[in-house]
Formats: C-alpha cells, sequence, structure tokens
C-alpha cells in the first residue's frame, strides 16, 4: 500500500478521468488511441496504479 502513496493524487485523477472518458461513448473514435495511449503511458509510469483502483 505504500506504492499507491507515493502516486500524486493529480495522476490517480487524471487516470480515472481517462477511463470515464474512455467507456463514456463521448470519445471520437479517430481519437480513442490517444486515450489508450494515454493510459498506457500511466500505467507504464505507476505501476502500482492498476491496484489502487
Amino acid at each position: 500500500m505504500t506504492q499507491l502513496n507515493a502516486i500524486p493524487v493529480e495522476v490517480i485523477k487524471h487516470y480515472n478521468d481517462l477511463h470515464r472518458f474512455q467507456v463514456s461513448g463521448l470519445v471520437n473514435p479517430a481519437k480513442i488511441d490517444f486515450v489508450h495511449m494515454e493510459i498506457a503511458m500511466i500505467e507504464r509510469d505507476y505501476p502500482g496504479i492498476r491496484e489502487s483502483q
């Protein structure tokens, strides 16, 4: 659980917002890859973020 504390709150909020946006149906299909890449970058930089959700 200490790894969760190392993840900035802003990053967790952005990660959650990206997931909400992804499933909302509001994403332009031509831009969905950008959302997926952004999520993947966050998961790469903060490996513990998935467990925190």
